[in-house]
């Protein structure tokens, strides 16, 4: 981490000072090379000397061109997630395989990518609860992302084949608010307390058909370009990623309620 941060500090005070350089200079008239390549030793003296004066007054510059950086990367990331979503609405939102949370007729559409093993998924899970107690109009999709590891994999497949019986909000519940990664025997114990049939879930976890289901998801998600556990989708339209507080969760579906879709906005024109 430590290298790499100053080879970017390195190239932004070339670039910073290259340009700097060739203000104070043009004042003398020199001529300055086209390249970094065909500097003179004086000349990347000069550079060096103003670079070093320059951070020493504004340490900062740095830190905050990294961090701009950052956050234009994270936009443009986003804007590519969003334009795929748009391009794959029905694999998202209306495939009736997916589990349903909350309302299953709400008007705020949600929906989730998540990995049971995934330490902000267990957080956002718990959000997610308490914005289901205080919204009952919220429509939550969950899409069961498994990244993590064997024991991901696991877990999920426990959770799509606890929903064979009628119980994957329980097993859910139950995976999400453990504080630890549970053994494939501690899952089924847990499914055992919840009534459900140890035996078909093990059986259906095996099955080819309960696999191509994972192996879809995880499809669909490389070709969302979502790469990262949890990754939300409000309103079918903007892409969060990573952890949101219940708070702010309903602030931001109201907001988009609020505010109708291009194609609610089309067909309004039309019978105006």
């Amino acid at each position: 981490m430590k290298k790499i941060y100053v080879c970017l500090l390195s190239f932004a005070s070339l670039n910073f000072v290259s340009e700097v350089f060739a203000e104070e200079t043009s004042q003398a008239q020199v001529d300055l090379p086209s390249s970094a390549s065909n500097f003179t030793s004086a000349q990347r003296e000069e550079i060096e000397k103003i670079a070093t004066e320059y951070l020493a007054k504004h340490p900062d510059i740095i830190t905050n061109a990294l961090q701009a950086a950052m956050i234009k990367q994270q936009q443009e990331e986003i804007a590519k997630i969003e334009k795929a979503v748009a391009e794959n609405k029905d694999k998202i939102f209306k495939d009736a395989a997916d589990p349903i949370g909350g309302n299953p007729k709400g008007t705020q559409s949600l929906v989730v990518f998540l990995d049971p093993y995934c330490g902000y998924c267990k957080k956002m899970h718990g959000e997610l609860d308490t914005l289901l107690k205080t919204n009952k109009d919220v429509k939550v999709v969950f899409k069961d992302l498994p990244i993590m590891g064997q024991g991901s994999f696991m877990a999920v497949k426990a959770m799509l084949a606890a929903k064979e019986q009628g119980k994957y909000d329980q097993l859910q519940a139950a995976i999400f608010s453990s504080d630890k990664h549970l053994t494939k025997k501690q899952i089924l114990k847990i499914a055992s307390s919840l009534g459900i049939d140890v035996k078909k879930l093990e059986e259906d976890m095996k099955s080819k058909a309960l696999q191509a289901r994972i192996d879809q998801g995880l499809e669909l998600a490389k070709a969302l370009g979502i790469d990262k556990t949890p990754t939300l989708i409000i309103g079918e339209t903007k892409v969060l990623p990573g952890y949101v507080t219940a708070e702010e969760l309903d602030k931001k579906l109201k907001d988009i309620a609020k505010s109708p879709s291009a194609a609610q906005q089309e067909v309004s024109k039309k019978a105006s």
